[in-house]
């Protein structure tokens, strides 16, 4: 069984959870990050975050779920910087020019103004200050 454990009367491989038998070293559908004593985890996609895919699961190696657009986070769990309401994500209406990075609240769509731009924030229709 190679670093596996086995079994100390029939020989055979104990399999770690999560992994496919008889080798035990591979994960099985919609699980991850196969390790040989602690086998493999579930991807736990966010249902209403993922693309409708044939194949649902997620990446084998560091367990990233097929998200939606506009649509992230591991387990496609979260809207993308400037978008909110999830898992409808919609687009902050916020005058780039004058937010913060995060452009706005993920929940509630409040924009996250600058200090020094804060008139420049609320409304994508304000021409940027000169």
């Amino acid at each position: 069984c190679g670093t596996r454990l086995c079994d100390e009367v029939t020989g055979q491989c104990i399999c770690p959870p999560h992994t496919l038998k008889p080798q035990c070293v591979v994960c099985e559908p919609q699980t991850f990050g196969c390790h040989p004593l602690i086998g493999c985890e579930d991807c736990n996609c966010s249902r209403p975050g993922v693309q409708e895919l044939a194949e649902p699961g997620c990446d084998v190696d560091s367990g990233q779920c097929r998200c939606k657009p506009n649509i992230i986070g591991r387990r496609c769990d979260l809207c993308a910087p400037g978008y909110y309401h999830y898992p409808d994500c919609r687009r902050c209406d916020c005058h780039q020019a004058g937010t913060e990075a995060s452009v706005c609240d993920p929940v509630t769509g409040q924009c996250h103004c600058k200090v020094s731009a804060s008139m420049w924030c609320l409304s994508p229709w304000l021409n940027s200050p000169a």
